[in-house]
C-alpha cells in the first residue's frame, strides 16, 4: 500500500531525537513524532506506506523513544467497540483521514476512537511488549476535526498499571512502546479533545 507512514524499523516515524528509556507502568515518557493542528497527517507517510506494502518491516528514519518519569494516573479507558485484536485487519480509512494516502481508499490497519474523533494507523503489527529489538511500535494519529496546536498525551492502562506518554507536537507519527503484553486501553488527550482506543501488544 502506498501512502504516508513509516513501517517496520526500530526508529519512530517523524521523530526528533531519542529520549532515553522506554515507558513503564506508572511512568511518563515521550512518544516521538511530529504532528500538526488539524491532524491530517503529512508527506512523511508517502514513502513508508509504500515500504509497508512491500514488507511491512522496512527500516524507517530514527525517531524519539520513550522516557520514563512520574505522572498523574487517570482511570483506565474502556475498550473500543472493535475489541482488541492482536492483528487488526486492514480496511479503508474514513474519508476525513485519507489525505496523503495513495490510493485514498487503500486498506490499512487502524483503530478508531470511541468518539470517532481520532484514529491510529498501526505500522509493523503485531505490536510487541517490550518492544522488539529490530522494530518499533509505530502509530500515526490522525484527527477528524481541526484543533489548536499542542501536545498529544497518551495514558495507557492495563490491569491497574498505567504508563503516560507524550507526543510534544500533537497528533501525528509516534512510537508507542509499552512494558508488558496485553490489551492496553489508551486515553488520548489533545487540545480541546479526548478519545479512547484499545491496542493489543504481545
Amino acid at each position: 500500500m502506498g501512502g504516508r507512514g513509516g513501517a517496520g524499523g526500530r526508529g519512530g516515524a517523524g521523530g526528533r531525537g531519542r529520549a532515553g528509556g522506554r515507558g513503564r507502568a506508572g511512568g511518563r515518557g515521550r512518544a516521538g513524532g511530529r504532528g500538526r493542528a488539524g491532524g491530517r497527517g503529512g508527506a512523511w507517510l508517502l514513502a513508508a506506506l509504500a515500504a509497508t506494502a512491500a514488507a511491512c518491516s522496512a527500516p524507517a528514519p530514527p525517531s524519539t523513544a520513550l522516557a520514563a518519569g512520574p505522572s498523574a494516573v487517570p482511570g483506565p479507558a474502556a475498550p473500543t467497540a472493535a475489541g482488541c485484536a492482536a492483528d487488526v485487519a486492514p480496511a479503508p480509512l474514513p474519508g476525513w483521514a485519507r489525505s496523503g494516502f495513495s490510493p485514498p481508499d487503500q486498506a490499512v490497519p487502524f483503530v478508531l476512537g470511541e468518539r470517532g474523533t481520532i484514529l491510529g494507523v498501526l505500522f509493523g503489527q503485531p505490536f510487541s511488549a517490550p518492544a522488539a529489538p529490530d522494530r518499533g511500535n509505530k502509530i500515526l494519529w490522525v484527527t477528524r476535526d481541526p484543533h489548536p496546536a499542542g501536545p498529544l498525551t497518551i495514558t495507557a492502562a492495563l490491569d491497574g498499571a498505567v504508563t503516560t506518554l507524550e507526543v510534544p507536537e500533537g497528533p501525528g507519527p509516534s512510537l508507542v512502546d509499552l512494558p508488558t503484553p496485553g490489551c492496553w486501553r489508551l486515553t488520548l488527550a489533545w487540545p480541546d479533545h479526548t478519545d479512547r482506543v484499545a491496542v493489543a501488544y504481545r
